[in-house]
């Protein structure tokens, strides 16, 4: 028996079977791999237009003058369409979000690319000794009466220290490469630690930038890495530019 004729003779039957259809029923069937999310969907959309086919046949076969209560499938007809809209509009965000984060790496690579032969100056302790030169940058947070700038190379061994004064902002440290022992280091990366105190001997927080001249780039990985002669910079840590000396 089909539905035309069920609802003509049991229409009680039909509303029956529609209050039987929940919301619940009809999405349990979704897992996480993607053939059965198109099972699923297919399973959605079967049951909607049974909905649909239910709620006009009831429609045309009702009593006039005792109209059946048709506001429940009426409901769930309204929530399929949310759940339709909904899954439209997280599909939109998705691909929005896809599109946006390509657009970052394109603009991060252009201004890699912008940034090639320029002198940065970045966030890191590390700086190439070249042509008997290493500069950093260290800013402090108040008026140091004493700032202890040392440089380690890359076995960690101490190859120069000095004590002078800082002032609260930053402040410029240049390297010419003179060891403590007299000599002369041999270019390579070198790492700079700042440990500053007031005039009180308290403890003055602090951050070292680097500084150097980019010699290459790599846009292979999902942020570019910009090479400061040995040095592996990435883009987010550049703070920005200056005159090369």
């Amino acid at each position: 028996m089909n539905i035309d004729a069920l609802n003509r003779f049991c229409p009680e039957l039909v509303m029956s079977f529609l209050s039987s259809l929940t919301l619940d029923s009809l999405t349990s069937s979704t897992t996480t791999s993607s053939s059965a999310t198109t099972s699923s969907t297919t399973s959605d959309d079967s049951t909607y237009e049974t909905y649909m086919t239910l709620l006009l046949t009831t429609l045309e076969n009702q009593d006039p003058t005792d109209p059946e209560d048709v506001s429940e499938i009426t409901t769930q007809l309204a929530t399929f369409e949310q759940l339709e809209l909904a899954e439209q509009n997280n599909t939109l965000l998705s691909n929005l979000s896809e599109s946006l984060s390509a657009l970052q790496g394109v603009v991060d690579d252009s201004a890699a690319q912008a940034y090639l032969g320029t002198d940065i100056v970045a966030v890191g302790d590390t700086a190439p000794l070249e042509d008997g030169e290493a500069e950093w940058y260290y800013v402090l947070d108040d008026d140091a009466s004493s700032v202890t700038v040392t440089v380690t190379d890359e076995d960690g061994n101490t190859v120069y220290e000095t004590t002078e004064t800082g002032s609260e902002g930053t402040n410029n440290f240049i390297w010419d490469g003179t060891t403590d022992a007299g000599g002369t280091a041999s270019s390579g990366i070198y790492t700079l630690s700042v440990s500053a105190v007031d005039s009180d001997g308290n403890s003055i927080d602090s951050e070292i930038l680097m500084t150097g001249v980019v010699s290459a780039l790599d846009l292979t990985g999902d942020e570019a890495v910009l090479y400061v002669n040995g040095v592996d910079v990435s883009i987010s840590d550049v703070q920005g530019t200056q005159t090369a000396s």
